[in-house]
């Protein structure tokens, strides 16, 4: 098989996000933007050896040394995918890795990282994907944006629900009214979500545990910042969940699909928080209660409509002892898939593994050499005679440098993945990792 070119912008909805859609109330956050903007190192572990990884910033030379002493084989830019001169009214940080690659000069280091006719692996189809794929003549094995676009909205996982006759909790709501009469209703039996529809990682989901909340973001709908843009929102009673899980499987494009994995998630608030290989009791229980079909009924839906390729499905346990198998669909990669991956690489009997995030700021410039030499240092970076270990999954992340341009301080978050054989030993890495964060410069922030 060839080798391909992996790349992609890891906050794909915002790139889906039609213009003349309405949003919820939210804060930009450049800072955040440049942390997720660096989470497309994490692209390494679909690497296959030869493979090319494209990175927005480059990637750390400690980090590319550390990630080959694993026997990771890629080659990847060490310096940014920056146009020369911003084209005027366009900011780069507004366009996705493809966007940015069209523009880009294909000359230079590209040159040698985009070799014709390989496989394009983006972790999802975005604005530019085809244009990319035409312009460096890969092989475009790569479904329609358009429907890439429709199979992400929250609608159609509500609507999906109906067509597999599983239980529907969601109402879909056109304009303010219908926002009002709806949630009042909603508001008699207890509180409720606001979903957006390409709300991710805990923004587009609005709480609503009042009928204050609600006409403030009533109001905010019919103010001039939303003046003449669609209202499409999905409202769904807030579930009491007792366990996150969500399941990997992957659709080719012949319409087979295979199940890759399933993993148990710790979210904070909607947001992701960490993720690890599920309870051997979550496993039986998915097996009685026939989960398995239902997520190959999803992804025979999904391909009827003309999609294959990565899905996530995001899926709950409830405290009153029931199972909500389809909360929502994500036709993409995921964080889950990346921790899935790390696990394929390791293969080691015995261990487990999670994947975790710790959000840090910096009072200055730390240098992320010096990080991985304190892990080494305190033996805790994970090495493969090692067996158990931290693996930093991403440079970038730490100190990106939109974060740090003005002040010489920031935000950055650590993505790690953690390999121990038992629950000591995993409190025994997290308790070391903090130590060489604070030592090394980084202040935790969780």
């Amino acid at each position: 098989m060839k080798n391909a070119v992996h790349c992609g912008s890891l906050e794909s909805e915002r790139y889906w996000r039609e213009e003349d859609l309405a949003a919820l109330p939210s804060v930009p956050d450049a800072k955040a933007l440049a942390i997720v903007q660096a989470m497309d190192e994490m692209l390494f572990v679909f690497c296959r050896s030869g493979d090319i990884l494209l990175t927005r910033q480059g990637m750390d030379k400690a980090q590319y040394d550390y990630l080959q002493s694993l026997d990771y084989s890629f080659r990847t830019n060490r310096n940014p995918l920056t146009l020369g001169v911003e084209e005027p009214g366009t900011a780069q940080n507004a366009l996705n890795v493809f966007e940015l690659l069209g523009r880009l000069d294909p000359g230079q280091e590209l040159g040698s990282l985009i070799p014709e006719g390989w496989f394009l692996e983006p972790f999802a189809v975005l604005p530019g994907t085809h244009e990319a794929v035409r312009r460096y003549k890969l092989l475009p094995v790569i479904p329609d944006e358009q429907i890439v676009r429709k199979v992400n909205t929250k609608t159609y996982s509500a609507a999906m629900r109906d067509r597999l006759l599983l239980p529907n909790i969601a109402l879909v709501v056109h304009n303010t009214e219908e926002l009002l009469q709806s949630g009042q209703a909603l508001l008699e039996k207890g509180a409720f979500l606001i979903k957006d529809e390409y709300g991710v990682s805990g923004k587009g989901n609005q709480l609503v545990d009042s009928e204050r909340v609600l006409r403030r973001i009533a109001g905010y709908l019919e103010s001039s910042r939303n003046q003449d843009k669609r209202i499409k929102f999905v409202l769904e009673p807030l579930l009491d969940r007792e366990t996150d899980f969500s399941c990997q499987f992957h659709i080719d494009p012949e319409g087979r699909i295979s199940i890759l994995s399933v993993q148990q998630l710790v979210n904070h608030g909607f947001a992701f928080g960490e993720s690890h290989s599920p309870e051997p009791s979550l496993l039986e229980r998915l097996d009685r209660e026939g989960y398995w079909e239902t997520m190959h009924s999803i992804g025979r839906e999904l391909y009827a409509d003309g999609y294959f390729g990565d899905v996530c499905v995001d899926s709950m346990l409830l405290r009153d002892g029931s199972l909500a198998p389809l909360v929502e669909i994500n036709a993409r990669k995921s964080m889950s898939l990346i921790k899935h991956n790390v696990d394929r690489h390791l293969k080691q009997e015995g261990m487990h593994t999670c994947l975790l995030q710790v959000p840090l700021a910096t009072l200055g410039e730390v240098h992320y050499e010096d990080l991985l030499g304190r892990l080494a240092q305190e033996d805790v970076l994970f090495s493969l005679g090692e067996g158990e270990g931290v693996i930093p999954l991403a440079s970038g992340t730490l100190q990106p440098p939109a974060s740090s341009r003005s002040t010489g301080s920031g935000k950055g978050k650590l993505y790690a993945a953690l390999a121990y054989r038992n629950e000591d030993s995993k409190n025994r890495l997290i308790r070391k990792l903090d130590e060489s964060l604070l030592r090394t410069g980084y202040t935790i922030l969780r």
